[in-house]
């Protein structure tokens, strides 16, 4: 297979006034050297720094490299723009950004009239940190890719510091794991292959040849012998090869094949009925059509990437669908071969394509040699580096914007109060370790910014129906790990915030949901208030015409919001009517009503009650209807947030991307200290 010389990238990562930071993968070793300049001027622009990346070998032609550049005296300027060049290769086989071929395509990987690519530090010149965000970008999804719509922000804002997005934030599903196209399945085993060599193929433990399983075959493998519950993993991602091809597919069109195969070709080892054939190829041929769609895009996504410092975190579909969502299921993956497997190398792959430029200092020479060894052996090292990444609890971390965003890690820090109930998103430990990283912080810079990938307050009707439903489908199905779906750990969160961080305003930043939305939230704890302003971006691509138009519905249908109080355990209500008590005894807003759990009733209640002592807990969510579409909502187009936070004002601007172009839908925050 035919592999350039950079495989994906460059890509802007972690960025202070101490170190700016650039990834690549390349398909060699030869050395990748950063320097930053002060500016992009005519002539020759002024050396600030560089440096000679750090590098992991991942197989025999795929290494990632991690360049960390420190100014040569001082720090690095803040509001002013800075430019950087990439030169790979050593001696006379040396080629820049230029000589690569990556300025020179239309488009290049520069704005405007700027020869490279560009990106600044935000100071006190800049009045608002302005902030890209979004999730989900399923690449067979529905749509156009709402990394359009980045592209066109950044170009439009890219000499304007004043405006320019200061940091992009993934927050979450950037690959689909346990949902890839048909017509892409078989292209990245053989791309793993070609990278890793032809060992990845036979590399999980309990499966055939990966090669050997049919285009949608492998829904039955996923849940039989890797324990997964993913309804739609016809096609899962398996080895390291397949889920470090699947970000190359994701990140740069040359890694794509130059044609997609015949159906017929592909689906011919079916033995399914003729009417299952046609189901299959109407998929194939439509998952074709939307792939094409996303490589369209790809030029605009590596612009993006490599122009605004990037941070990601994870969510499910990154590993599989419902990853962590139990305790059952953590036990039942973890005692597969199979599945232990698979999930570990979906997390050196977040690893290796994600999560180390977001903080480099979390990871340790112990850690990058266990990933080094792990990917070049399949006995002893490849297992320690299973128990390296299963084990490994830092994935949270704080960047260094002001005021700063902290990027929780809802997955894999949770903790269970029973085998199938819902989780606790965050433990009591990694609750200890968000306190150290909120700290030190400056209120007077404005609110501090929290990325969760699932919304702390969502929709509030998805969120009852999910606690109907629960009973009767199971937790796998309707993916009950709202926040709410736990009661006990949403109330604990809540008093980390507003108790041990003495947070008296906040801004959640969320994706996951598959909608835009905008929700003014309130939530007391005795006499402290916290104010939250809730901003959901969701999804880069995956919304069709349907999907849409149900959403735009439901939008116009949601008004107000929920308004009810709470107490850490159910009050007495013996004086309350019988048919109030009905309601409560059914649950009402609420987890089972028992002696051990916290309970929330909608506020209007409250008088009829009689109930003693007086609630603890008041919690208040109000959407907001965008000022473009009054009594829109909810927003279905594919979308990227743009975030702007200002001392006292936030503003959300969801960014769509759909058949007639671009859309853009605003929504306001007042929140005064």
């Amino acid at each position: 297979m035919d592999l350039g010389a950079v495989l994906a990238g460059p890509i802007l990562r972690r960025c202070d006034a101490e170190r700016i930071c650039v990834w690549l993968a390349t398909s060699s070793e030869h050395p990748v050297r950063v320097t930053v300049f002060a500016g992009d001027t005519p002539g020759d622009p002024v050396p600030l720094g560089a440096a000679e990346a750090a590098r992991v070998r991942l197989g025999p032609r795929l290494v990632v490299q991690l360049a960390s550049v420190r100014p040569d005296a001082g720090r690095f300027p803040l509001d002013t723009l800075l430019a950087y060049d990439v030169e790979v290769g050593a001696g006379g086989d040396t080629r820049n950004l230029a000589g690569l071929g990556l300025l020179d395509d239309s488009p290049g990987l520069s704005y405007g009239d700027h020869r490279l690519p560009t990106f600044f530090l935000r100071g006190p010149a800049t009045p608002s940190l302005h902030l890209l965000h979004g999730s989900c970008r399923l690449l067979h999804g529905k749509g156009e890719d709402a990394f359009l719509a980045a592209d066109e922000t950044l170009a439009a804002t890219a000499g304007d510091l004043a405006r320019r997005p200061a940091a992009l934030l993934l927050t979450g599903d950037q690959i689909y794991a346990d949902e890839v196209g048909g017509p892409l399945i078989g292209h990245l085993g053989r791309l793993g292959s070609a990278l890793l060599g032809p060992g990845d193929d036979s590399s999980v433990p309990g499966l055939p040849p990966l090669s050997t399983i049919a285009t949608y075959g492998r829904q039955g493998l996923a849940e039989d012998r890797a324990g997964f519950t993913s309804d739609k993993a016809q096609n899962h991602l398996f080895s390291q090869g397949e889920f470090a091809a699947a970000y190359l597919v994701a990140w740069q069109e040359a890694n794509w094949p130059p044609a997609w195969p015949d159906a017929e070709e592909v689906l011919d080892r079916h033995r399914d009925t003729p009417r299952q054939q046609r189901r299959l190829r109407s998929q194939f041929e439509h998952e074709a059509s939307c792939l094409d769609a996303a490589r369209r895009a790809l030029p605009a996504v590596r612009r993006v990437l490599a122009n605004v410092p990037t941070y990601a975190c994870f969510d499910d579909h990154d590993v599989t669908d419902d990853w962590n969502l139990s305790r059952e299921w953590c036990q039942q993956v973890h005692s597969s071969p199979t599945g232990r497997r698979a999930v570990a190398n979906a997390l050196a792959a977040f690893w290796a394509f994600q999560a180390w430029g977001n903080d480099p200092d979390a990871f340790d020479d112990a850690f990058l040699a266990a990933v080094a060894a792990g990917f070049a052996d399949d006995g002893e090292a490849r297992r320690h580096l299973d128990g390296v990444v299963w084990g490994f609890d830092r994935w949270s971390y704080r960047i260094p914007t002001d005021p700063p965003v902290v990027m929780l890690d809802t997955r894999t820090q949770r903790s269970f109060d029973s085998d199938r109930g819902a989780a606790r998103l965050v433990s009591d430990a990694e609750a200890r370790r968000l306190v150290g990283l909120c700290a030190g912080r400056d209120e007077a810079s404005g609110p501090l910014v929290m990325v969760s990938a699932v919304p702390v307050f969502g929709l509030e009707l998805q969120e009852r129906r999910q606690k109907f439903l629960v009973g009767k489908l199971g937790p796998y199905a309707i993916d009950f790990e709202a926040w709410h779906s736990n009661l006990a750990g949403f109330v604990d969160f809540m008093h980390l915030l507003v108790g041990e961080l003495g947070l008296r305003r906040c801004v959640m930043v969320s994706g996951d949901v598959h909608y835009g939305l905008n929700v003014d939230a309130r939530f007391s704890i005795d006499d402290a208030e916290l104010r939250v302003a809730q901003v959901v971006s969701s999804s880069f691509k995956h919304s069709g015409a349907l999907e849409k138009s149900a959403l735009h519905a439901l939008g116009r249908v949601v008004r107000g919001g929920p308004d009810r109080v709470g107490w850490d355990r159910p009050p007495d209500t013996s004086g309350a009517t019988g048919v109030i008590d009905r309601l409560l005894t059914r649950a009402v807003n609420t987890d089972e009503w028992n002696d051990d759990s916290p309970v929330f009733v909608p506020h209007q209640l409250l008088g009829h009650l009689g109930a003693t002592p007086p609630p603890r807990y008041h919690e208040t969510r109000s959407y907001i209807d965008p000022e473009e579409h009054p009594g829109w909502a909810i927003v279905g187009d594919n979308n990227v947030g743009y975030l702007s936070v200002g001392p006292d004002e936030v503003v959300h601007r969801l960014l769509t991307r759909n058949g007639s172009g671009s859309g853009t839908y605003t929504a306001r925050f007042r929140l005064e200290p």
